[in-house]
């Protein structure tokens, strides 16, 4: 089964009539045609609050090759893509707006660093952006990646202009170096301890646009293969899930965030 039907078929099952109505089921699948030819899949979640104007939405980038997963907890197929269903939603209710998981091109289902790197990225990552602004005109719009899929948010801010910022999660050093293409951007920078030391050299460069949070833990970092082919890139930190979508939620709606997640 294809990435797109079985995504499809997946949230299609968990939204049955029969369904018991949660939080984890207010999504929905949106596909669009990026460049010619070639498509990329949206998986929306908003906020349960419903409102006619969304004070902020924020664009999801996965780690790894990129690509989403179909898990199955209790029985209901649910998809995750860099950030599990229950990170989104929490996220998108924390911000009262929407949070939109991008998927791989069609044309390209496993991206590697070049690829992140390329025009054609950039044009798929442009497309999601305009789409999201057609779809709430009032909202502040955000990029945020997870390991490797922070590189593509850092390429979004350097070239795209209709953006307020991004959210680096645990991301490679090469995207703390991207230069904002304007200055009124923000960026967040979450990171484990042993990640941090190299990347306070980059920030004290970029003044008071840049903001680092290390996030404290002596076990083990959770952190993809580089640009492997597993679809299944969900960002984890050891427990403290809740914790750092919480930061990131008051630094969207607030600019402030802590020095350090303990």
């Amino acid at each position: 089964m294809a990435l797109g039907a079985a995504v499809t078929a997946a949230l299609a099952i968990s939204m049955a009539p029969d369904a018991e109505p949660s939080d984890a089921l207010r999504e929905r699948v949106q596909v669009l045609e990026s460049r010619p030819g070639v498509r990329e899949m949206l998986l929306v979640t908003e906020s349960a609050v419903r409102t006619e104007d969304r004070r902020h939405a924020v664009i999801v980038l996965g780690g790894g090759g990129g690509g989403f997963a179909i898990t199955v907890h209790d029985g209901v197929p649910r998809v995750e893509g860099a950030l599990a269903l229950s990170q989104r939603q929490r996220l998108a209710n924390a911000i009262d707006g929407a949070v939109v998981a991008l998927s791989p091109p069609s044309d390209r289902p496993v991206m590697d660093r070049a690829w992140r790197l390329s025009d054609d990225h950039v044009a798929d990552m442009q497309h999601a952006v305009r789409w999201t602004k057609r779809q709430w005109p009032q909202a502040h719009t955000w990029v945020l990646g997870l390991n490797n899929g922070a590189l593509s948010a850092a390429v979004a801010t350097a070239t795209i202009d209709d953006l307020a910022g991004a959210v680096l999660l645990s991301c490679v050093d090469e995207a703390l170096d991207q230069p904002q293409k304007s200055e009124r951007m923000r960026v967040l920078a979450v990171r484990h301890r042993a990640e941090s030391v190299v990347a306070h050299r980059s920030l004290a460069q970029a003044g008071n646009r840049k903001t680092l949070v290390t996030l404290h833990d002596e076990r083990q970092v959770h952190r993809d293969p580089a640009y492997s082919d597993d679809a299944q890139h969900v960002a984890r930190f050891n427990g403290k899930e809740k914790q750092v979508v919480d930061v990131v939620a008051g630094w969207i709606l607030t600019g402030a965030a802590p020095d350090e997640i303990r």
